[in-house]
């Protein structure tokens, strides 16, 4: 059985998932309180592409907005800290072009000024599966990490892919290293229950988390937080 079967059935391009180019997004930018940023693909965030019958701006494939995992997260921190400021850094385009990565860096710019407290790598899927080069994506991921945390001392939580894919040990080897958690999904992405499987014609988008998929990635994030860093979050224990 193919390891990554899952990865067969995306057929979202990963090219031009945002039609004006923009990369980086802000909620409530100037807020005084917990500094998030998301970096991520589709699943994160993916614009109106009639051609596939996706014709929203959220993390694909949730029902509505308030569905998928980013914005569930941004409830749950907002109940314990209402002035929380947000980013989102849609990095499709680097994981296409990991291998020269560090020659997008200066696209994401506006997300390094944003000074994070704490960034959520949630990304791989868009990365090549055939001739994976493992050290290139290592050194070019902790690239683009070091120029995301614009302070410096940002906690970062990792995750390995929806679908699996060769990176993951990548990503595990990078996280076990600098002593930060890594977050399970792969599993989730072999669970059809996960999926929004019958709800969108093209297989690809369909393919993708449901409201279902996003709600269990949102929590096992969220347990993920760093907790001791940010005593603000001790009185939170679940995802909304």
């Amino acid at each position: 059985m193919d390891k990554y079967a899952q990865m067969e059935k995306n057929t979202v391009a990963a090219k031009k998932q945002l039609a004006d180019g923009k990369t980086v997004f802000f909620t409530n930018p100037h807020g005084r309180g917990i500094r998030v940023l998301f970096a991520g693909n589709s699943m994160t965030l993916h614009g109106v592409k009639d051609e596939i019958g996706w014709h929203h701006c959220w993390g694909m494939a949730a029902s509505a907005k308030e569905n998928d995992y980013v914005h569930r997260l941004m409830r749950s921190i907002r109940t314990i800290d209402e002035d929380a400021a947000f980013c989102i850094c849609q990095v499709a385009d680097w994981e296409c072009q990991y291998k020269a990565g560090s020659e997008l860096l200066e696209t994401f710019e506006p997300a390094r000024r944003f000074g994070a407290d704490i960034i959520i790598v949630r990304f791989i899927e868009n990365c090549p599966k055939d001739d994976f080069a493992p050290d290139v994506f290592y050194s070019e991921l902790t690239k683009l990490l070091q120029y995301l945390d614009g302070t410096g001392r940002a906690a970062m939580i990792l995750t390995t892919g929806f679908w699996r894919h060769p990176g993951d040990d990548s990503i595990r080897k990078l996280a076990r290293e600098k002593g930060w958690p890594v977050v399970e999904l792969g599993d989730l992405g072999e669970d059809e229950r996960m999926k929004a499987v019958g709800l969108f014609w093209h297989k690809g988008v369909a393919n993708h988390p449901g409201d279902e998929g996003m709600a269990h990635i949102a929590k096992r994030i969220f347990k993920a937080l760093p907790l001791d860093r940010y005593p603000i979050f001790h009185s939170v224990s679940n995802a909304g």
